[in-house]
């Protein structure tokens, strides 16, 4: 199922104004066009091409609304803003089958305080949605509301995301605290350090709405949708971001209508349309909590003076970066449970060897590794560290 398109081209130029430095961005986005609804293909392109900007320039992409609204309401089609973004503009708009392009360009001053360890993917774990109350579902027979909304939450992340790996789960993951063993096995099995559960709370009927009185059909009736996310670091145990989302619709069909949430059919009710709205936030937000998340390679062997790292060319690394090393050792919190305990050292590495997968790296300074066990971690040195 794809419900919309983003194509992007990026290219980044340094411009010079006064003693700041910024960079221009070019890039395209692409969004359905729908019941020959220009306004709203416009705006979600416009907004497709924001985000992407603002993504692969480091900068936050909290301003996407704004700078989005901003831009489509200049009868010049260019806008000034503040902060990270400047002098915004709408380079090109075309139409081609059945699809908006919209190419922007925005001039972006890279945020002082840019987070570290930007370049690396993190591998996301994503638990499929779930519907609590499959009652809720009979109108409509929605019952594949929770799997469309898995796949259409994904489609979304992966459009907007440069911070994740993803990988969706076999089967949902419903307990409220996992064990240390449970997340043990996770990332072994999976490898992904941070998970995402998802349900979907209310998918109910509302009251009766409009002047629908025909006799052959029932009155519309608005329809809830409410989705809770839960993104959270299995290896630290805590929850990096917690977010309820609600939104509603009419829901103009009879009481025995079928629709399929795995049809176009579907996903051009109002209804579809709200969901998808707030699968779309919900995407952008996870990528904002992500994104600045320090991700940590694991040591999965030693010798003298260098080690394998359990992360690759795929996560994002290059040879010639430089890492910490990190020494784990586990101990009991006050309940008992075992925990991880991170101690930075002083031991410095460089990649050296590297795949998609793996890497190698050697001490930088020639130290033999001899306090450093298998289990133990490193975390990428940043540009101004490394300066």
């Amino acid at each position: 199922m794809r419900l919309s398109a983003l194509s992007v081209s990026l290219l980044a130029l340094p411009l010079l104004s006064g003693h700041a430095h910024a960079d221009w961005y070019e890039a395209t986005g692409q969004a359905v066009l729908r019941a020959g609804d220009t306004h709203a293909a416009r705006t979600a392109a416009t907004e497709d091409a924001v985000r992407k900007a603002l993504l692969y320039s480091g900068a936050s992409i909290r301003t996407v609304q704004q700078v989005t609204d901003g831009l489509l309401t200049q009868e010049s089609m260019f806008l000034q803003t503040q902060g990270e973004v400047h002098n915004v503009q709408i380079v090109s708009e075309t139409e081609e089958n059945g699809y908006i392009n919209v190419t922007i360009r925005a001039d972006i001053y890279p945020d002082q305080n840019q987070c570290a360890n930007l370049q690396l993917k993190k591998e996301l774990l994503i638990s499929p949605f779930v519907i609590e109350n499959r009652e809720q579902a009979i109108t409509g027979q929605l019952y594949e509301l929770d799997e469309a909304s898995t796949s259409l939450f994904i489609q979304k992340l992966e459009e907007s995301s440069g911070s994740s790996l993803i990988k969706l789960l076999p089967q949902a993951i419903r307990q409220k605290e996992l064990s240390y063993a449970d997340r043990g096995a996770l990332q072994r099995n999976y490898g992904g350090r941070y998970l995402l559960k998802a349900s979907l709370d209310d998918v109910s009927l509302g009251e009766r709405v409009g002047t629908n009185w025909s006799f052959w059909s029932d009155q519309d009736r608005e329809r809830f949708y409410q989705l809770q996310l839960e993104l959270s670091d299995i290896q630290e145990q805590k929850v990096l971001f917690s977010q309820k989302y609600q939104t509603s619709a009419v829901w103009g069909f009879n009481s025995t209508t079928v629709i399929s949430p795995k049809t176009q059919r579907f996903w051009q009710t109002d209804y579809g349309k709200s969901i998808e709205r707030v699968l779309n936030a919900a995407a952008q937000d996870v990528e904002e909590a992500l994104r600045c998340e320090t991700i940590l390679a694991d040591i999965t062997l030693v010798q003298q003076h260098k080690v394998l790292l359990n992360l690759g060319s795929k996560q994002g690394l290059k040879i010639g970066d430089e890492l910490t090393i990190l020494f784990r050792r586990q101990h009991k919190d006050s309940f008992g449970q075992l925990q991880d305990q991170l101690t930075v050292s002083e031991l410095k590495i460089k990649i050296t060897e590297l795949n998609h997968k793996n890497a190698w790296a050697e001490s930088i300074n020639m130290d033999l590794l001899a306090n450093v066990q298998v289990g133990d971690a490193a975390t990428l040195i940043n540009d101004k560290e490394q300066r």
